[in-house]
């Protein structure tokens, strides 16, 4: 494994198509993964994922709701979301306009 990994602006990355949402994979280290999702308006990841882990998620355009165990969080442009990825969660973006967030998992 490497030491250090670095994604330029503008380098393409590994690209996953969820329905409507672009889900970019930015960086995957032993147990780090990060990456840069686009939702266009009124959409959503089409499932619920269950996996090991935790997750943290900024907020850098728009707004998201974020589905975990069942109750719902309304996260806007500049929030920060931590939970943990054992729970089942989904994400949607609930606006007219369209949303980026930057996720970071990690699994041991």
């Amino acid at each position: 494994m490497e030491d250090v990994i670095i994604r330029r602006k503008g380098e393409k990355s590994e690209a996953i198509k969820l329905d409507k949402v672009d889900v970019n994979l930015l960086t995957s280290a032993e147990y780090l993964k990060s990456m840069a999702v686009e939702m266009p308006p009124r959409s959503e990841i089409p499932q619920e994922y269950e996996h090991e882990g935790e997750e943290v998620k900024l907020v850098l355009e728009g707004e998201i709701e974020i589905d975990v165990s069942g109750e719902t969080y309304s996260l806007k442009e500049g929030d920060v979301m931590w939970h943990k990825s054992s729970a089942p969660h989904r994400v949607r973006n609930p606006s007219d306009k369209k949303a980026v967030y930057f996720s970071v998992n990690l699994s041991l």
